[in-house]
């Protein structure tokens, strides 16, 4: 695997390291931490909501409310690029409102217009943030370029294809995804998240993995006999930290938020830790969460174009795969993920190949490494899998906890190791896209122009009269 692609020179200026284009004179009312304070909200909410559960809808809220942040913080500092057009003049009118204001306005309307059934928890964080802010016309005129940035965003992405149905019906061929058959009830999750509109990346397929090791070779018997013996739920060769690395990493059960909630405590904990401006994290979290939605959907896309089976079907079914060097064991059982007190541990609901969990890792942890300009920063995080001790884990690096994440995988036993390296390589290639390019949307979507600038113009028609 190679190595992470670093800017040049390391550890120059945090503000310059992150190609941030804002000028230096920055809204005085901005509190360092108004980014933290949304991004932990809407880790809270991921957890608390049931409906929407589900790794692809966390990464997209998150990157939706992210580029909310980081568009009100651009629509109130001069000489700010913003990632989506608001038509033209939006600078001007939004200098004299109050970015704090506008900020927490635009990530509430986001969240809310995503998470109806978390309005009371959304409603006391925006009165307390709001209650920060001086009364005055500025407050005024931030709430209402919040409301407009966030209504805007809401309309952009309402035909992204994030609700898209697609027929799929499993086939029992060899090679193919079936449900656990330890939970037959399972129907697969997300065979049309692929064709979602990414927000960075030209198109959908553009890092493309390449296909799986074939069912007859040496590669995939080497993946399936290291799985059935370390995955294993009573492996003698997993050791007792890796079935802890398994468990810290996994947020598979609904009511752990997804592993995004983990991987967001990652952000907040690196950028607090780093002393991030406000600007430097409006610009972090925006691009870090970018990347792993748009990686979400490069790793589904690949999920349902191949197909393949998870080790608890194919090793129970490892006679049929036509390769003499896997032996079939028709009551093997994973680890698996953890499923809590009432719900038997499992495997997730969709193929294999590649990993979300290596995927997304990848991209979180590649653009962290991108950002900050060197992969050798140590952190420390606590998982929610796990109590005592063993719920925290210490890293040295950025690729020491991409690695961890993605090999966690293999050591539930529900996935085979190439899922891992090769979604790490997606990941990290989707980092670096968003890294080596200005960060702005790469084309007006379809009928969104039209509404914003409607918006905009409501918007400042409204803070007319109120001036007149």
């Amino acid at each position: 695997m190679h190595l992470f692609r670093f800017c040049e020179p390391h550890r120059v200026l945090l503000g310059v390291v992150a190609c941030c284009s804002w000028s230096l004179v920055s809204p005085s009312d901005l509190r360092a931490d108004v980014v933290i304070d949304w991004n932990r909200v809407a880790s809270d909410v991921f957890r608390d909501n049931t409906s929407l559960q589900n790794p692809g809808m966390a990464s997209r809220s998150m990157a939706m409310m992210n580029l909310a942040i980081y568009d009100a913080i651009a629509s109130t500092t001069q000489g700010a690029d913003m990632f989506y057009d608001y038509g033209s003049g939006h600078s001007s009118p939004g200098l004299s409102s109050s970015g704090a204001a506008a900020v927490s306005q635009a990530a509430y309307t986001v969240l809310s217009g995503i998470y109806g059934d978390q309005q009371s928890t959304l409603d006391a964080e925006l009165t307390a943030q709001l209650s920060l802010v001086p009364d005055g016309m500025a407050k005024t005129d931030g709430v209402a370029l919040g409301t407009m940035i966030g209504q805007s965003i809401l309309t952009r992405r309402a035909g992204d294809g994030y609700d898209s149905l697609s027929q799929y019906m499993p086939t029992s061929a060899p090679g193919h995804w079936q449900p656990d058959p330890l939970n037959p009830g399972q129907q697969a999750w997300g065979p049309a998240w692929g064709e979602v509109l990414p927000f960075a990346l030209q198109s959908n397929r553009q890092f493309v993995a390449p296909p799986m090791p074939d069912l007859g070779s040496q590669e995939y018997a080497d993946a399936y006999n290291e799985v059935k013996e370390l995955g294993a739920l009573n492996s003698t060769a997993r050791t007792d930290e890796q079935t802890d690395i398994g468990h810290f990493w996994a947020y598979d059960r609904v009511g752990m938020g997804t592993p995004h909630r983990l991987f967001n405590q990652a952000l907040r904990t690196i950028a607090v830790q780093e002393g991030n401006t406000v600007e430097e994290n409006a610009s972090l979290f925006a691009k870090a969460s970018v990347a792993v939605a748009d990686a979400g959907i490069i790793a589904w896309n690949s999920k349902f174009e191949y197909d393949f089976w998870r080790p608890v079907t194919g090793i129970r079914q490892g006679d049929s795969d036509g390769n003499d060097m896997t032996a079939a064991d028709v009551d093997w059982t994973p680890l698996g993920a953890p499923g809590g007190s009432s719900v038997p541990d499992f495997t997730p609901p969709f193929p294999t190949y590649v990993s979300g969990h290596a995927t997304f890792g990848g991209a979180l942890f590649g653009a962290l490494a991108e950002f900050y300009g060197e992969d050798n920063i140590s952190f420390t995080l606590e998982s929610e899998e796990l109590t005592g001790p063993e719920a925290t884990r210490t890293f040295s690096s950025f690729s020491e906890a991409m690695a961890e994440n993605g090999r966690s995988r293999v050591y539930l036993g529900i996935h085979w190791n190439f899922d891992d390296t090769v979604g790490q390589e997606l990941g990290l290639d989707v980092a670096g896209y968003v890294f080596s390019r200005p960060f702005i949307a790469p084309v007006p979507e379809p009928g969104s122009l039209g509404t914003t600038c409607c918006a905009f113009v409501c918007w400042a028609a409204a803070r007319r009269r109120r001036r007149a």
